[in-house]
């Protein structure tokens, strides 16, 4: 009597949401933040081998521990973005961690670069340009991430 057999009217159902699931996505590297992460990696390099030619030691010391750090964290940021680790986890605040990350790697590299301009040499000025390429890429990914945070939007 109360099976609800009288009245044929169906409830349609909501499908469950996508189960989040890590899997690997090489187009996250064309867009601008992984592009940003891409040139971070490049100049942390690139300035890393131009450092070690220089015979400055003092400067060198300090930017191998800019460049590391940076390096690893950059890469791992990287891969988590592209394997979809930061979408499963997205209860973490994602972007405040990465506005202050590229907000002090930015920093960082300003002295790194002042340092090694000291050096004088060409080298010194290599690594100068490309300190502040690095500058610039994790400071308009500091902004970027400030962006997304003040937005409230998903990290992916």
């Amino acid at each position: 009597m109360f099976d609800n057999f009288h009245n044929n009217q169906t409830v349609a159902q909501e499908p469950p949401p996508p189960k989040k699931v890590l899997r690997c996505d090489k187009s996250y590297v064309t867009t601008i933040p992984g592009i940003l992460k891409v040139v971070q990696v490049c100049c942390n390099i690139i300035g890393f081998i131009c450092i070690k030619v220089s015979w400055s030691w003092v400067s060198a010391i300090f930017y191998n521990i800019v460049y590391w750090i940076g390096n690893i964290l950059t890469i791992l940021l990287l891969l988590a973005y592209t394997c979809h680790f930061v979408e499963k986890y997205d209860h973490w605040p994602w972007f405040k961690y990465e506005f202050f990350y590229c907000s002090i790697m930015a920093l960082a590299y300003v002295v790194c670069s002042i340092f090694a301009a000291t050096i004088g040499e060409s080298v010194g000025y290599a690594v100068v340009f490309f300190g502040l390429v690095a500058t610039c890429a994790y400071g308009f990914d500091a902004y970027q991430k400030y962006k997304g945070w003040n937005r409230g939007l998903p990290p992916q």
